[in-house]
């Protein structure tokens, strides 16, 4: 009996979670479930359920969220071990050769997942629309030509990626360079999905996202200083003030929440900062906004009238997406791509509280010491209480597979 103890506990924990379910999507500002967008999930995400799952939660997470992992991965490992221990030292006369050879087999399978969840195509959920006049978009995203931006992922591999993440169109944000786009404008052939004209500044303890512009944007002097950064964005709020296509500027994280959140942020918006961004894929941004100061970001946007964005700020890497901005643009198909960019931006500028809704991935942040160190398991049980049935039936079948293949092995072994 003591070797089904394990897949009884986690199948009974699995089934148990089933009654206490919860909406996979959470509409960020409004806090709460949204109606008209859903994930869909690959056949094979369900088959892979464990690791995708696993991957899909790290690919949205905080700093915190990967030490923790890191931990709890080791505390799980030394337990197991310990656990088998008393059956395994009378038969190796070597128990520490025995626990190096384990160890080793340890670090390299966990070596092993985590490329897969970084590096690999692997099966990834996409959000989808119930409405045909609402546009899923990205406002954040790079290519090889950003100093950071994964070796071969040009605008071909961005744009792969957003349409498998569910994303209508994303704006390319280089950082400081511009243009990427045009490769897959030219060569796209009406396949989805749109990307759209972008830049990212580096500034001084600031990066701003630039949408809409039509050529390249320096931010070099203007990164000397605060000040300085500030005087450009005076100068992209005030040339062609009046002109439709003007660019849009949107406070990037995490150096907004870093370094300027307090009186700096009122300077910043009124510099001419249209938006910000609150929920990002980027681990170290997630870290400089937990939930509290979100929401004081959030009630301090609203009541200046200043748009909330979602951005992936995908570099090539990390493969699952964990939020998405949803906007009502009727007729948007129908736009040529180097329209929907201004449509886009037109639309949020004309109604900046209501025009676009950030739509993330629910997760357990932890901002105690005692919900830090519980993050990762509470997070991966909000995960398994989100999933489809398919799931679940994958999870089931995943945790009785080990057990039931020691118990033919020891069968199988000479009396």
């Amino acid at each position: 009996m003591r070797r089904w103890r394990l897949p009884l506990i986690l199948s009974a924990a699995i089934l148990l979670s089933q009654l206490f379910r919860t909406p996979a999507l959470l509409d960020v500002v409004r806090d709460a479930a949204p109606a008209d967008v859903t994930l869909v999930y690959p056949f094979f995400h369900a088959v892979f359920a464990p690791f995708t799952l696993l991957a899909d939660y790290l690919n949205g997470g905080s700093l915190g969220d990967l030490k923790g992992f890191a931990v709890w991965s080791v505390v799980c490992y030394v337990l197991w071990r310990l656990a088998g221990s008393s059956r395994q030292v009378a038969k190796s006369p070597s128990p520490v050769a025995r626990e190096l050879r384990a160890a080793a087999v340890f670090l390299v399978a966990v070596a092993a997942f985590l490329w897969w969840g970084v590096r690999w195509g692997r099966p990834i959920p996409r959000l989808v629309a119930s409405d045909s006049a609402l546009v899923i978009f990205d406002v954040h995203s790079h290519t090889a030509m950003s100093h950071d931006g994964r070796r071969g992922f040009g605008a071909a591999s961005n744009a792969r990626w957003h349409e498998r993440a569910g994303f209508d169109a994303a704006f390319v944000t280089d950082h400081n360079v511009f243009g990427a786009y045009r490769e897959w404008e030219k060569d796209r052939n009406g396949h989805p999905p749109r990307l759209l004209a972008g830049e990212e500044l580096s500034l001084n303890g600031l990066h701003m996202v630039v949408l809409g512009n039509d050529a390249a944007i320096a931010n070099k002097p203007w990164d000397q200083t605060f000040d300085s950064s500030l005087a450009l964005l005076r100068l992209l709020r005030d040339t062609g003030a009046a002109s439709p296509r003007r660019p849009y500027v949107i406070a990037s994280l995490p150096e907004y929440a870093r370094n300027h959140l307090g009186a700096d942020l009122g300077r910043v918006i009124e510099a001419g900062t249209e938006g910000l961004e609150i929920w990002t894929t980027s681990p170290k941004a997630m870290d400089a906004l937990p939930p509290s100061r979100r929401r004081e970001v959030i009630n301090r946007a609203r009541s200046l009238g200043i748009a909330l964005f979602g951005a992936t700020d995908m570099h090539g890497l990390g493969y699952g997406a964990s939020v998405w901005n949803v906007a009502r643009l009727p007729g948007w198909r129908a736009l040529p791509d180097s329209s929907l960019g201004h449509a886009l931006v037109a639309a949020v500028r004309a109604d900046p509280r209501g025009a676009s809704r950030v739509i993330a991935r629910r997760r357990v942040f932890g901002e105690t010491r005692l919900a830090r160190a519980f993050a990762v398991p509470m997070g991966l049980l909000l995960t398994v209480r989100s999933v489809p049935a398919p799931h679940v039936v994958a999870l089931l079948v995943w945790c009785w597979i080990p057990a039931l293949l020691r118990a033919r092995r020891r069968e199988a072994r000479p009396a």
